[in-house]
């Protein structure tokens, strides 16, 4: 026998449970999502990890430490003349 007051489009318990379910699931996936953006302090310490890790910015670094070898040579040898 079939429920005359239960209409065939409303879901069923378990399809609201589900649902329930994936919807705490997006929502904890977005309060993450928010907190590694504003957590400031974290995203910076990455941020420095991923510089001092790249070769390229070692490769900057050298050529400025030469250059400032350079000029301070420079600077003391006019100063002896």
């Amino acid at each position: 026998m079939s429920d005359p007051h239960r209409n065939s489009t409303t879901p069923g318990t378990e399809e609201l449970r589900a649902d329930i379910e994936r919807t705490r699931a997006a929502l904890a996936d977005t309060v993450d999502a928010l907190t590694g953006r504003l957590d400031v302090k974290a995203r910076t310490r990455a941020r420095a990890e991923e510089i001092v890790r790249d070769p390229r910015n070692r490769t900057v670094g050298l050529g400025l430490a030469v250059t400032a070898v350079v000029v301070l040579a420079v600077v003391i040898w006019r100063k002896r003349r």
